[in-house]
């Protein structure tokens, strides 16, 4: 699969206790697939009952799955953050910084603080 952003740059794959997880090692973007996030914060939902849709002008990104362009959502009491997803379910593209942003902004998930944490070793974040 190809970044988003970099267009070019293939993505790697990392694992998180067994889920693969595909980033950029260009512009340090992070790719998840649906059933991924759900796994990652120990939780049973879907991206239409944690996202609504949001209104930008920012630019779509092409799904690194089905070239379809995504979406673009937020979290309903937090639309400072703009996430894209995939129409067609494949996925979650977060660009550098922002899938931290979305696991600090779901305390409530039991997989939050440890996926922080590994976020924080393997990108460098500053907690």
């Amino acid at each position: 699969m190809f970044c988003p952003n970099c267009k070019k740059q293939i993505l790697l794959i990392m694992e998180y206790n067994d889920i693969e997880i595909d980033f950029c090692p260009e512009c340090l973007g992070v790719w998840l697939d649906s059933e991924e996030l759900p796994l990652i914060l120990g939780a049973d939902f879907d991206e239409q009952t944690l996202f609504t849709t949001s209104m930008t002008n920012e630019v779509k990104k092409l799904c690194p799955r089905c070239r379809t362009n995504m979406q673009k959502v937020s979290l309903p009491e937090n639309n400072r953050i703009i996430y894209d997803v995939c129409p067609n379910r494949h996925g979650f593209w977060f660009d550098r910084g922002e899938l931290e942003i979305l696991v600090r902004d779901l305390p409530e998930f039991p997989g939050t603080h440890v996926f922080l944490q590994w976020l924080t070793e393997v990108f460098s974040y500053k907690m």
